[in-house]
């Protein structure tokens, strides 16, 4: 098992910064375009746009995770993009 899991680690550590890179690029190709005007087309966007902020946040955690990490080890970044697409995302919100 113990064997498994290293191997597991040595290959999402040599892929997942490449689908990190990869989802951070489509979540702000996303997040460029307006959101629609109508309620339901605007709350589509908006849960598409989590879900996609939600995609990129794991990958990172798995990245950690796949060099021995749980925690961050500093600030790499991505936190503060994370944060920051949070926050817009927040704004977004209490704006309706």
């Amino acid at each position: 098992m113990a064997e498994d899991l290293s191997g597991l680690r040595a290959r999402l550590s040599a892929t997942l910064p490449d689908h990190v890179a990869a989802a951070l690029a489509g979540y702000e190709d996303f997040t460029a375009t307006s959101p629609p005007a109508d309620a339901k087309g605007f709350a589509a966007w908006h849960a598409a746009a989590k879900a996609a902020l939600a995609h990129v946040d794991l990958l990172v955690k798995l990245a950690r995770w796949s060099v021995g990490s749980a925690e961050p080890d500093g600030d790499d970044g991505f936190e503060t993009l994370l944060a920051g697409a949070r926050a817009a995302l927040d704004a977004i919100d209490e704006e309706e």
